[in-house]
């Protein structure tokens, strides 16, 4: 059965018909904005395509003027590219539920949970992305895997809320209250009465849209330029001075 399959695929056409399936499906995902790493661009296509063409002219339009030997060659060429062109569709799918996990977190930041989809997307992710290098890396593909796994997904998340200015969600008065309306319940030493009112307190401090509004600014200020907020007037004498025409 193996060698039929090796003898289907080593047939010119069934290697132009899996090339054209490729590319359609290239073709309904290319707007995909998921797709960051793995994600095919049409450049990237075109090129296969040429390479592809210039691969697969002889064997389909002209074969019986190629020596045999050249048209093993011409089909193993097509087969390369028709596997390196189904790898990165592969890639793509399996980034595609990462990058939604990502903007998951973007969105709500205080779901701890987003962060288990996050890990277990990103390590799959990534070792797809790099188990042909990890296979040449001179060191233990696993802990190799493992490795880059670890840095690159605490890099997409740090990206990630730097790119799309979560910053400014991230350090808010509705997640400030989240947080210590996690403190009150954790918190043993605290009498039932004292959480209880303590807890509808909080839960007030967010009915007031214009009270969030002033302490977001603040913590904003407070994490950007915290000068404005420890020296306003050696700010405000700077700003002058620098705008002052000279």
């Amino acid at each position: 059965m193996f060698h039929n399959v090796i003898g289907i695929l080593g047939t010119p056409f069934i290697e132009l018909i899996i090339f054209v399936l490729l590319v359609a499906y290239f073709i309904i995902h290319r707007h995909d904005k998921r797709l960051v790493v793995s994600g095919i661009s049409r450049l990237k296509v075109v090129i296969l395509f040429v390479i592809f063409i210039y691969f697969a002219w002889m064997p389909i339009v002209w074969p019986s003027l190629i020596p045999s030997s050249m048209l093993t060659l011409s089909v193993f060429g097509m087969f390369v590219i028709n596997f390196y062109f189904l790898y990165s569709l592969i890639l793509a799918r399996i980034e595609r539920p990462y990058r939604q996990a990502l903007a998951n977190l973007v969105q709500e930041p205080e779901k701890h949970e987003i962060f288990r989809d996050i890990w277990s997307f990103g390590k799959r992710f990534y070792y797809y992305d790099y188990i042909f290098q990890s296979l040449f890396s001179g060191a233990n593909p696993f802990h190799f895997l493992s490795n880059i796994a670890n840095d690159r997904v605490r890099d997409d998340i740090k990206d990630a809320l730097r790119q799309m200015g979560v910053e400014k969600k991230l350090i808010s008065l509705k997640l400030m209250i989240g947080f210590m309306k996690t403190r009150l319940a954790s918190d043993q030493n605290l009498p039932a009465d004292f959480k209880e009112v303590m807890g509808k307190t909080l839960d007030d401090l967010l009915k007031h849209p214009w009270l969030e509004e002033q302490v977001n600014e603040f913590l904003r200020i407070a994490t950007e330029t915290p000068e404005e907020v420890h020296f306003p007037e050696w700010t405000s004498a700077f700003e002058k001075y620098s705008s002052a025409p000279k």
